[in-house]
Order: structure tokens, then sequence, then C-alpha cells
């Protein structure tokens, strides 16, 4: 696996639309980390309610349920990480337009090598994202907690894993498209059209199965922010209604086993099809 990756790395290195779509990615994830404080800050200044949102900005950005926030702001599918899908569509379907693939195969490559050579690349952008994320999570929980113990910051980092098993399955499905469609500008328009053609699609969905449709599948596991340090349930308020206190296995499986079918669909497109 690490042969196949330094191969697509060799590829990669000179390719100036992958260092700018992945600047591109992490300066908008750092302008978000580091400016949203600042921007709360702001609203407070503008109203008569400067307390409640400078309480709320602590109470979000706190060891340790800043890592399921910060997970689920940056997660959200259509926002910053379309930038990495994007990437991901125009990298693959740059190995058809330029008959790369064949030419891979061609030196000895098989097909399910370039497969796992692709997913290399796609293991290696969600591995920059996640890390990109710890880091957030790094400043604005040493910014904002009380307690900056090693137990503080270690617990419930699992969202990092969720975080990451989310981006690599929603990247993987990019690179379905690539595959499947090859033309760039094609496979960039079937993506965006999808993630506004799935709301529709839900909207006629049964309420129990709309989960079950791809990107909600994608987009599961961190469904909603959470808080410990905020636990007020009333009869006329319940924080239940809008947080989300743990992870469904359900969700958790549910995400992966479409990983599991993308990458079987994959598999079976590349070794059945002309290329």
């Amino acid at each position: 696996m690490l042969r196949l990756l330094k191969i697509e790395w060799i590829k990669l290195k000179s390719y100036r639309a992958f260092w700018i779509m992945v600047g591109l990615y992490l300066f908008i994830l750092f302008s978000i980390t580091f400016g949203l404080p600042e921007f709360l800050d702001f609203i407070a200044s503008k109203t008569s309610e400067a307390a409640p949102l400078k309480a709320f900005r602590t109470i979000a950005f706190n060891f340790a349920d800043v890592w399921q926030n910060i997970a689920y702001v940056m997660g959200m599918r259509g926002f910053i990480k379309i930038f990495l899908a994007l990437l991901v569509l125009v990298f693959i379907s740059n190995e058809f337009s330029f008959l790369t693939i064949r030419s891979n195969i061609l030196s000895g490559l098989s097909r399910t090598q370039f497969m796992l050579g692709k997913l290399s690349v796609v293991f290696l952008l969600s591995l920059i994202a996640t890390l990109a994320l710890f880091a957030s999570g790094l400043y604005l929980g040493f910014r904002f907690s009380v307690d900056t113990s090693t137990g503080a910051i270690l617990s419930r980092m699992h969202w990092l894993l969720f975080y990451f098993i989310e981006t690599f399955t929603y990247l993987t499905f990019a690179l379905l498209i690539g595959i499947l469609i090859r033309k760039t500008g094609f496979a960039i328009i079937t993506l965006l059209s999808y993630i506004f053609i799935e709301p529709i699609i839900q909207y006629y969905v049964p309420d129990n199965l709309d989960k079950l449709l791809p990107l909600n599948a994608m987009n599961g596991i961190i469904s909603g922010v959470n808080t410990s340090l905020l636990q007020v349930k009333t009869d006329e308020f319940n924080l239940d209604d809008f947080i989300q206190s743990s992870a469904s296995v359900t969700d958790i499986g549910l995400c992966l086993l479409y990983l599991g079918l993308i990458i079987g669909l994959i598999y079976l497109y590349l070794n059945k099809r002309d290329l």
C-alpha cells in the first residue's frame, strides 16, 4: 500500500491544482476556527444579550465537547469538505482524460492496485482533514477550557475517528462518481447536483427511511452538537431535542456499509469495464 501511495505522490507533488485545493480547504477551515469566536464576540457587542453568547462560546468550545462540536460544523455535507471531493474528482478524471490509467496498467500495475492507489490518496486527504480538525480543536479547547488536563483533552476524542470515517466515505463516494463519469466537468456537476437532489428525494421518503439515503448515511454519525456543561431538562425546555450525546452504532454501521458498497462498486467497474 505504501508503494502505491508513493506512486500517487509522484503524480500529485507537481500537480498545482492539488496544492491549491488542499490549501484552500485548510485556509477556510482555519479561518473558521480562528474567526468564529471573534464573530460571536462581535455579535455579542451588538446585542443586549452579550452574556448568553459569551457563555455559549465557552460551553461549545471546551474540552472535551469541542471535538464533537467542531467535527459537526466542519463535517456538514456541501460545506468545506466539498473542496476535497472536487479535488478527488479532478485527479481521478485526469487519469482517464490523459490515459494515465492505461499507461499504469501496461506498466504492470493491476486494476486492483490502481484502485488501492486511488483509495490511498483518499485516505491521505481524509487524514489531512482529520489532523487539521485536531489542530483546530486543540486551539479552541486550550483557549476556552477551564480544565486542560490530559484526561479532559483525550475524553471524547473518538469523535475525530467518526469524522475521519464520514470524510473517507464521502470522498470515496466522489471517487466512484469520478470513475463512472470520467469527464471532470460532468463529474463535478453530478456531485453538486446530487447534493441538492437528495433533500428533495428525502421529502418524499418516510421519516424512518431517510437516513438510508447515501449522503444522509455518510453524514449520519455526527448529527448534532453536544455540551456536558449544560444539561437542562424541564417540561417547557429539553436540550435533548437539540444535542447528540453519543453516536449510534446503527449510524456507524450504515456509514461503513456504504463505504464497503462503494469500494465494491469501484472494484467491479474497474475489473469489468474497458478502460
